[in-house]
């Protein structure tokens, strides 16, 4: 207590006897009052003492000052700071030296005072030593100001563990940055917070862009439900995942990614984030699309192959591959074979002679391995193959073999065929020079026999009987060979009307009367009444029945017996010719009709003739709609054969009425009016037996060996008819004829070619040059008589 209030206080009163007791009361009252003080001052002492050994202990500075910001009191740990000694008790803050980069230090002391706020800075102490400075007001146990206190907590190593932190987070944004990949940060319901230049770019975005957008906005919409599937599949199993998904770029295109998605744990109550990592797979994406669009495109190419079969086998020649081409050729379906040796293909012999095997050898030792073999079908028939066997290597080396297979089966058949044709031909040629040779000798020693002057008139006759034969056979040869021709090229043309079938069967009888006189053979014909008609080229159809005579003629013994029979059997007519000859095996008969065939004949010598009488036969037969065939019992024991045409020609074919069907008038018959005819050609032997013989017949007959001359004598005394060679030389026969139509006084002659060109185009052709009637040569006596009467009729 001071001195003013101990100088305030009253006197005491006097005591009396009554009061003694109360004041001995009060005053043991007052007494304990005083001791319970007394205690808890002491208690208080205490108190603060502990509290003050608490500050002088603890490792953090503080520094009370007063209202004049005069130090107080300070803690040990203040001296490093501000470098007290005890004399400094009382003196300004201000005055004393200090490390603490903390200029504002007393500014912050006096607003403290003011505002009686709390002011905290962290404040630099020399290199790498740092402070968070609190300022706070002092209050008395009254809750009076009595000045400031000041802290000061070294956060140094806190400084140094944010500086660390600030740095690895930069380094690690740098790095996320600057880094080829994407990286993407986005809370649990997918709105992004962070994402890396790499990924914005990715998408053509700007690295701000994309923040606050949400992730699946950048998912392509086929792919987003998978995604979002996944994503809630992370968040409640914390289980991360890779997927690979489309993302639509900022300008709407569309790019693959793949994304490896996690989830990121934050510290303390924070929700844990969704992390993800994308890369660019727009390329092999599209590497793999063209892969596989090219090894679709393989895939279609070996299995619309179906020309080629084509299959793997392993190491081992298992096959492991089948194409639909093998199914097709070999007859397998794939399940069938796969797992089976690849040597099933191979027949039993090629298998026991270790084929498969040396195949392989092969194809490992020089890259491939080619063949042409025999090989098997699932049914067991066999086709021949060309095939190649190639060995088959992926990145780590072989892996097994590939092997293609073509049918050469027809191939290999025209092959064969075209052998065989080479051999019938080169056969043919021999025959056919063989078969010259002779008529030509004959003729050629008929010609010496006329030389002789003394040679008696009937052995003339006789010899002349052999030219005459000779020529025709020649000339049968040769028309034989241009029908050959004009089958082949497709241009036979029929000139079908219709015709009574004696006359057909009258004609071929007279064609071969003559072998079968000579022969001795007795011919039997038997032809139907009443009196069939069939609408025919009756030229060809006459051929077809006189070479199925002269081919019973040659191939029977003298003396033989031959029939021609006729019958109508439905909408057919049937003709028959059968013989007791040679015959031949029946597996024999159907390759008679092969061109160039014949059969071996001892009986006839000289009666082989070219061997393409049956082909001309079937083709002639064929192109009228009908059919031939033959038939023997086995050698000596004859042959038939059989000749169907329809009797109305074929389908839909325009025919006249057969009432109206003339028979042929009798040429002979007719009276001859004598015409001029000047014969063309620049061949004097052959020109000038045809014009005695024509003067023989009653023609004025000329003859001109060029065409000069032709036309010199048309000028002077123009023919009725001129005949014209049409290979001569310069001018030819189209010339001189062109030059005869142009003469005003030439306008009636009417002009016949003679040509060895007899092919339907030659016809033609003289045809469009002018030309009145086409003649082949050798020209036949009788063929040029009757073109001469039918150009000239006689009134």
């Amino acid at each position: 207590m001071d001195d003013h209030a101990r100088s305030d206080a009253r006197p005491p009163a006097p005591p009396t006897a009554g009061g003694d007791a109360h004041a001995a009361a009060a005053a043991g009252v007052a007494a304990g009052r005083v001791s319970a003080l007394e205690r808890e001052i002491e208690a208080l002492r205490q108190s603060n003492g502990q509290l003050l050994n608490l500050l002088d202990a603890t490792a953090i500075a503080t520094v009370f000052l007063d209202r004049d910001l005069r130090v107080v009191r300070y803690t040990p740990a203040a001296c490093a700071l501000f470098r007290f000694i005890p004399g400094d008790l009382g003196r300004p803050l201000s005055d004393l030296a200090t490390p603490l980069r903390y200029a504002g230090l007393m500014d912050d002391a006096a607003h403290v005072l003011r505002h009686l706020g709390a002011v905290e800075r962290e404040v630099e102490a020399g290199a790498s030593t740092w402070y968070l400075a609190r300022v706070l007001p002092h209050r008395t146990g009254e809750g009076e100001v009595a000045g400031v206190v000041l802290t000061f907590v070294d956060i140094s190593e806190l400084r140094l563990a944010q500086r660390a932190l600030r740095e690895s987070e930069a380094r690690f944004g740098a790095i996320v940055n600057h880094a080829s990949v994407g990286v993407l940060q986005a809370d649990e319901s997918g709105r992004i917070f962070f994402v890396n230049r790499h990924y914005a770019r990715m998408l053509g975005y700007d690295e701000g862009e994309l923040v606050g957008t949400l992730m699946m906005d950048l998912i392509h919409p086929g792919d987003r439900a998978p995604s979002m599937e996944r994503t809630e599949r992370l968040l409640r199993d914390r289980q991360p995942f890779q997927i690979e998904k489309r993302c639509l770029r900022k300008d709407g295109s569309v790019l693959w990614m793949h994304n490896s998605v996690g989830l990121l744990d934050a510290a303390g109550d924070e929700r844990p984030s969704l992390v993800v990592v994308s890369t660019d797979i727009g390329e092999r994406r599209r590497a793999e699309d063209a892969l596989r669009a090219s090894e679709e495109r393989l895939r279609l190419i070996v299995e619309n192959a179906v020309e080629y079969a084509i299959f793997s086998t392993d190491l081992q020649a298992r096959i492991t591959g089948w194409n639909t081409g093998a199914e097709r050729l070999l007859g397998y379906s794939e399940p069938e074979v796969v797992g089976r040796f690849a040597d099933l293909v191979f027949t039993d012999e090629d298998r026991a002679a270790g084929a498969p095997r040396l195949e392989l050898q092969a194809a490992l030792r020089e890259g491939h391995a080619m063949d042409d073999r025999w090989h098997v079908r699932k049914d067991g028939s066999r086709f021949w193959a060309s095939g190649a066997l190639m060995p088959m290597r992926g990145p780590d080396g072989l892996v097994g073999f590939v092997k293609i297979l073509r049918d050469q089966s027809q191939q290999r058949a025209a092959q064969q065929a075209l052998e065989a044709a080479n051999r019938s031909k080169d056969r043919f040629l021999a025959v056919l020079s063989h078969e010259l040779r002779n008529p030509l000798a004959s003729i050629h020693a008929a010609g010496t026999a006329l030389a002789e002057p003394d040679l008696p008139a009937p052995e003339r006759g006789r010899v002349i009987d052999i030219v005459r034969r000779q020529t025709q056979t020649m000339k049968v040869l040769l028309d034989d060979l241009l029908d050959v021709s004009s089958l082949r090229l497709g241009r036979m043309n029929l000139r079908k009307r219709w015709v009574p079938v004696r006359v057909l069967v009258e004609a071929a009888v007279e064609a071969t009367r003559h072998g079968v006189d000579e022969a001795a053979h007795a011919l039997a014909v038997a032809v139907p009444e009443p009196e069939l008609q069939v609408f025919v080229d009756p030229v060809r159809m006459s051929q077809v029945l006189s070479n199925l005579l002269t081919n019973a003629v040659k191939y029977t013994p003298d003396g033989g017996r031959i029939a021609l029979d006729v019958s109508q059997q439905g909408a057919e007519i049937v003709f028959g010719v059968s013989d007791n000859g040679i015959g031949m095996e029946a597996g024999v008969v159907e390759s008679m009709f092969e061109m160039f065939a014949q059969r071996p004949s001892e009986l006839r010598p000289g009666a082989g003739g070219l061997g393409i009488g049956l082909a001309l036969v079937r083709s002639i037969v064929e192109l009228h709609g009908g059919r031939v065939s033959g038939d023997s019992r086995g050698p000596g024991k004859g042959s038939r054969f059989i000749v169907a045409v329809p009797i109305g020609g074929l389908p839909g074919e325009v025919r006249p009425d057969p009432q109206l069907a003339a028979t042929p008038a009798d040429d002979a018959a007719q009276a001859a009016r004598p015409l001029r005819v000047l014969l063309v050609d620049d061949n004097a032997d052959a020109v000038w037996p045809i014009a005695r013989l024509l003067g023989l017949r009653g023609f004025d007959t000329q003859v001109a060996l060029s065409g000069s001359e032709a036309l010199t004598q048309v000028v002077h005394a123009p023919p009725d008819v001129l005949v014209l060679d049409i290979g001569m030389p310069s001018p030819d026969g189209y010339e001189v004829a062109r030059a005869v139509k142009a003469m005003p006084d030439a306008q009636a002659v009417r002009l016949i070619a003679a040509t060895g060109w007899g092919q339907p185009d030659d016809v033609e052709r003289t045809r469009r040059a002018g030309f009145d009637a086409h003649l082949v040569k050798p020209l036949d006596l009788d063929e040029l008589v009757a073109a001469l009467r039918r150009l000239c009729p006689v009134p």
